[in-house]
């Protein structure tokens, strides 16, 4: 059996030669039981086949549940909040090499989890990070190595988005010992006979205050680079992430000020636009109104798209000279938040509109110059609040959640649509089908991709109703649903390889902290409400 200590050696593991103590784990495991003490073996007879990891806010309890298909999904396990340090769990990603990663913003730290050796996913450890980790991302460029935003907090002790009181400080820092917020890099390490759990690599401090998002470059003739932005601040660090070039990888390189006069002029209270190209790497910039929060990188154009939310803008980058080559004005448009279709030719829009209109989408083709913006008429989403949206790998699929927000007049639906369509003369998101909820508190979702990326079952959080629906890709019904912890949130499939294969459909970014009620459909990317 594989046992746990509390040293870097935690993975350890002894041959044992019975499969039925595999299955006799499976069958005494009921929703109720911890997963982190069951008995497994090293070999083929461990857990097999995708599982669904659903965020339990109620309990603060994960729960696994090996997803079958169209029945036999069945709960595998619950590991306990007791686990995770009684708190709040966060975003939730896996890793090319099979461990899922859990940011832990109360406790300040990240969970690992072992889903594949045992007959129920492990809890392993919870490795120490920086103040408040929020989102997780995998590197695209190397996908065993994860990145941790560390939003930070004050000194005061309050919530509010500021400094790495654990790694950043700094005293010489004008006005104040300690200076923005971090990100922590992690090496998931591998599973198996003599395998060691995931390690802390690295963190690296960004000068910058605030919520925190990223996006990495490269390609060829890119530069691999992690564009990190900071929403208080306004402003995106720049780290090295090519372990070739030993002068800058895994070190803050540059910062890009966001900082736009002709914007700043119309905020309340205006921010100074100074030139900060002198500024040193040690001296932190001017704070300015932009509020960064969302930042994708397009595979077509090579370069880094963000969006600044009190601006209504979206700049485009390039990676290699840092310089802000595009602007896209949204203030005249009715959206609020965007996304990128997995070829990168498109920015998907979605409109924060009343509810009375309802929600509001269009794409923005960014392989021309000018580009061009197309905006749909969807009349099956009127009368919705706006949710999270995720496309297939292929794109082929594009689906979004109606937010259950109180004024919305439709809830409970998630949109299924043909996004093939996009790529016709005349853009385009055909719907399949406006598939109904269980009436419940809200819902967030993720997709079972397989293949070519091609998406198999949907898998939707229930929150009050405490409970997980599955339902066929292919003619997008509710097949099952299953029972699990109190007050479901977010939820992340998981299935070994598909890290690899890139098969994991690409979430959105939702409006900042304060824009959404603290709903599961206002869970950004799998699992942190915004």
């Amino acid at each position: 059996m594989r046992t746990k200590s509390n040293n870097n050696d935690a993975g350890t593991f002894l041959k044992l030669g019975a499969t039925a103590l595999v299955l006799a784990g499976l069958a005494g495991c009921s929703a109720g039981e911890t997963a982190s003490s069951q008995a497994t073996t090293s070999g083929s007879s461990a857990l097999q086949g995708p599982i669904v990891f659903v965020n339990n806010t109620g309990d603060k309890t994960l729960t696994s549940v090996a997803l079958k298909g169209d029945s036999g999904n069945a709960v595998l396990g619950t590991i306990a909040s007791s686990e995770f340090e009684g708190g709040a769990l966060g975003d939730m990603q896996f890793s090319a090499e099979d461990w899922l990663f859990i940011n832990l913003g109360a406790a300040n730290k990240v969970a690992t989890i072992d889903p594949l050796t045992n007959a129920v996913p492990t809890h392993e450890a919870n490795l120490a990070t920086g103040t408040r980790p929020v989102h997780i991302y995998r590197d695209p460029t190397d996908g065993e190595v994860m990145w941790s935003m560390n939003d930070g907090d004050n000194a005061g002790g309050t919530t509010t988005p500021g400094d790495d009181l654990i790694n950043c400080n700094n005293a010489a820092r004008a006005g104040g010992p300690v200076v923005g917020g971090s990100v922590t890099i992690l090496h998931n390490s591998h599973l198996g006979p003599g395998g060691h759990p995931p390690t802390v690599e690295a963190t690296v401090c960004v000068l910058a205050d605030g919520h925190k998002v990223a996006a990495f470059s490269s390609g060829t003739g890119i530069p691999k680079r992690a564009f990190v932005s900071s929403a208080t601040a306004g402003e995106i660090a720049v780290i090295g992430n090519d372990p070739a070039d030993v002068a800058t990888y895994r070190k803050l390189i540059a910062r890009i000020d966001l900082c736009d006069i002709a914007k700043e002029a119309t905020r309340p209270s205006p921010a100074v636009c100074n030139d900060e190209s002198a500024t040193p790497l040690t001296t932190p910039f001017t704070v300015n109104n932009a509020n960064p929060h969302g930042i994708r990188f397009s595979k077509l154009t090579g370069k880094i798209y963000s969006i600044q939310e009190n601006y209504r803008t979206i700049v485009e980058i390039n990676p290699a000279t840092l310089a802000i080559t595009r602007t896209f004005d949204l203030s005249t448009t009715p959206y609020t938040a965007y996304g990128i279709t997995p070829d990168g030719r498109f920015l998907l829009l979605r409109g924060d509109t009343t509810p009375a209109t309802g929600t509001k989408l269009g794409v923005l083709d960014i392989s021309v110059d000018p580009p061009v913006r197309t905006d749909f008429t969807i009349a099956e989403l009127n009368g919705t609040s706006p949710g999270s949206f995720k496309f297939s790998p292929d794109g082929k699929r594009f689906y979004i959640l109606a937010g259950n927000a109180a004024t919305a007049t439709k809830k409970d639906r998630l949109f299924a649509f043909d996004a093939s369509t996009l790529n016709a003369a005349t853009p385009a998101l055909t719907l399949l089908r406006e598939i109904v909820l269980p009436a419940t508190g809200g819902h967030s979702f993720d997709v079972l991709v397989q293949g070519a990326g091609e998406p198999k079952y949907l898998v939707v959080s229930n929150s009050t109703d405490n409970s997980i629906s599955i339902i066929n890709a292919t003619d997008n019904q509710e097949k099952q649903k299953v029972t699990v912890g109190s007050n479901p949130g977010a939820v992340l499939v998981y299935e070994k390889g598909a890290a690899a294969a890139g098969n994991q459909a690409t979430s959105s970014l939702l409006p900042g902290p304060g824009s959404y009620p603290a709903q599961p459909e206002g869970d950004d990317d799998h699992g942190m409400p915004e």
